[in-house]
């Protein structure tokens, strides 16, 4: 029997989960490229420290959406491609490792890995199938196939035109200035080889294009004293905003559910308070649907490609 593996980061659910999250994904050597020990011990560190101050913004936004978008989408997918799918997490219960483990006992011995991160990168889809190859060695004769990257794929880019010309003929804005958003990673990694940022700006490129509309490309919620790839969201709408654009729409497209990145990253840290900013006359952010047919579709598809 064939199934599918959808994975996303995860979401912490509770306080004590929250700490958990966090030491997990900076136990991650893909977000911390630091010798074992060294890393745990930041690991630890960082969990101590941060996880109270990023509950809160977790309780800012009702909570984390990822879960439920998640599970929605593997739903979804179940539906329409008549195949078992189950959805598994990076950093938050259910792990990787034991929803593959699952599959085996349900009899599923072909997986198709599939993530929520649609552009390939080092610290997304690198970490993801660096844990399922880890799980593939206790689970004796099962294949996997990994589908790595579909952010230009014909039927994801007519998802993401769709989202957006919907939101700006339901904002009623008159030839705003698109800005691409997606989260940063460290410049070691660019420097390493990760070409995520170029990804991002040709996925950008092709869907302004395919508008005919003016566009940006910013990379949000750097965290710490690395340097991150930029320009940086906050500071480069600003910029936007001096240089003389008074109709700006964010377009969050490295995501594909809803999630602290956007909803107080962008909503609340950026759209409510540029709404009070007389230099602009519009400012708004395109929200990611549930389970949105065409981002179904794309999935289907990719797996059936």
């Amino acid at each position: 029997m064939k199934g599918i593996l959808l994975v996303n980061m995860g979401g912490p659910q509770s306080l004590s989960e929250m700490r958990l999250f966090l030491k997990n994904m900076f136990s991650d050597k893909y977000i911390l490229p630091l010798p074992f020990g060294l890393r745990q011990f930041v690991a630890n560190m960082i969990a101590k420290k941060r996880h109270p101050s990023s509950w809160e913004k977790y309780q800012l936004i009702g909570g984390t959406p990822i879960i439920k978008h998640t599970n929605a989408a593997g739903e979804a997918l179940a539906k329409s491609s008549g195949m078992p799918v189950y959805t598994a997490y990076s950093y938050t219960p259910p792990f990787i490792a034991d929803v593959m483990k699952q599959m085996k006992d349900d009899g599923v011995e072909s997986v198709d890995v599939l993530t929520m991160y649609p552009q390939a990168s080092d610290t997304t889809t690198s970490s993801v199938f660096t844990d399922v190859k880890k799980a593939l060695k206790h689970l004796n004769g099962m294949k996997v196939r990994e589908i790595c990257d579909y952010s230009v794929h014909p039927t994801f880019l007519e998802y993401w035109k769709t989202l957006i010309e919907e939101h700006i003929a339901k904002q009623g804005v008159e030839n705003p200035l698109l800005l691409f958003t997606a989260h940063a990673i460290p410049m070691y990694g660019v420097k390493r080889g990760d070409k995520y940022p170029d990804t991002v700006r040709h996925m950008a490129k092709r869907l302004a294009d395919m508008m005919d509309r003016p566009y940006e490309v910013a990379f949000q919620s750097r965290v710490g004293p690395v340097k991150w790839v930029g320009p940086d969201t906050d500071d480069h709408l600003e910029d936007l905003v001096k240089a003389g654009n008074k109709n700006v729409v964010l377009i969050p497209v490295s995501f594909t559910t809803e999630c602290l990145e956007t909803v107080y990253d962008l909503n609340i840290k950026l759209v409510d308070i540029y709404k009070e900013d007389k230099r602009v006359k519009h400012i708004s952010r395109v929200e990611i649907p549930v389970a949105h047919p065409l981002f179904i579709e794309t999935l289907k598809r990719i797996v059936n490609e």
